[in-house]
């Protein structure tokens, strides 16, 4: 009676162990199967805005000095004066430039008037000794030693008349100088423009002397164009299109907004800031824009070359690395990356593990570990 009684909670006892294994394995499964959605890898070639600040700067722009040492003798512009190319903006004195002058002048006058006497010598003994040729060809009308010393005398006359001629070449170009000298005694503006600083008045010393250590005479900007220069970011400088355009706002004129052109890039990085130069020329005829105004630049970046995106969510950064999480065969993959631009709510992303169209887990985190069963949910 006892064995019948026993046997049956034996096989109790081994069914309930049997059931429970099974529920731990089912709750087990259930654990590590985790929920996700998955995006797709995709090469893209987005287009982003970045704001840098820039500046402008005039389309020409000059500091004029004085060429020689003189005293300023009259003023002919201010400061606001729009002047055209070859105007006169001063006139200045120095007499002892205008005495060298008289002096060149003179010296020339006189080399002509050596030239000339040596130039009538030599035409006379040139046509006596034509004459005396001619008449060595009558036997006995001229002896041998008449004629050489004629010749002798016709090639002494050359030699003095090109010496001569050599001499005049010398003073006329001394002369020619010592006048462009005077020249730069009247101070012209060497393109159209407007005067933006005057630091002279009649009276004052100029000169090159003094070009170093003193104020112009003169500022002289041409801003009926003018140039927007940006820094570009040594991050973005392959990123510039040579057709690129950006559109500007000035504090001045908040409520407006501008547009230029890309007309050229320095190509290169400068070492101290490590940013590219690049110049958009600006058309200011209305003169709203002022040389010297900061800007706010909103540049267009865009790679060269189509490139993997995600979405921002499906990048993880932690302490040790940046990764995502790539699902294959319904496993979590944990890849490393590098992250690119940001555009919207996609990041562009860098790996040799990755590629076109591969599922990667859309809302990543370190709570997914790497080699965790997953579902995938629409």
């Amino acid at each position: 009676m006892k064995y019948i009684i026993f046997k049956p909670i034996i096989l109790i006892f081994i069914l309930s162990g049997i059931v429970a294994c099974e529920h731990k394995k089912t709750k087990e499964n259930t654990v590590r199967a985790t929920d996700v959605e998955v995006a797709r890898i995709a090469r893209m070639q987005p287009q982003k805005k970045i704001i840098v600040p820039g500046e402008l700067k005039a389309w020409q722009e000059i500091r004029v000095y004085a060429k020689v040492k003189g005293f300023v003798k009259s003023v002919n512009a201010d400061r606001g004066a729009v002047v055209k190319e070859g105007q006169i903006l001063a006139v200045l004195d120095a007499p002892e430039v205008r005495a060298e002058l008289s002096e060149a002048k003179a010296r020339l006058y006189s080399s002509k008037s050596v030239l000339a006497e040596h130039k009538a010598k030599f035409q006379a003994s040139k046509a006596h000794y034509n004459r005396m040729l001619q008449a060595s060809k009558v036997p006995g009308a001229v002896s041998p030693n008449d004629l050489d010393e004629t010749l002798a005398k016709m090639l002494m006359d050359s030699s003095s008349y090109l010496s001569a001629e050599e001499n005049v070449n010398a003073a006329n170009s001394y002369y020619q100088s010592k006048a462009e000298i005077v020249q730069y005694l009247t101070v012209t503006a060497p393109f159209s423009g407007t005067i933006t600083e005057r630091n002279i008045s009649p009276g004052a010393l100029v000169g090159p002397d003094e070009a170093s250590e003193v104020k112009p005479m003169y500022v002289l900007e041409n801003s009926e164009k003018l140039r927007l220069t940006v820094a570009v970011p040594e991050v973005y400088a392959n990123e510039l299109q040579d057709n690129c355009k950006v559109t500007f706002q000035v504090s001045s004129l908040p409520e407006k907004t501008f547009n230029a052109c890309l007309s050229r890039s320095a190509r290169s990085l400068q070492e101290g800031i490590r940013s590219m130069f690049a110049e958009f020329d600006i058309n200011n005829t209305k003169h709203e824009l002022k040389k010297g105004m900061y800007t706010d630049v909103s540049l267009p970046i865009q790679r060269t070359i189509s490139t993997l995106f995600v979405p921002k969510t499906a990048v993880v950064s932690s302490m040790e690395k940046t990764f995502i999480i790539k699902v294959i065969d319904d496993k979590a993959v944990w890849t490393t990356v590098k992250k690119g631009n940001v555009v919207d709510d996609i990041v562009e992303i860098f790996s040799d593990e990755i590629k076109d169209g591969d599922r990667v887990v859309k809302v990543a985190s370190e709570e997914i570990r790497n080699g965790e069963k997953l579902r995938v949910i629409k």
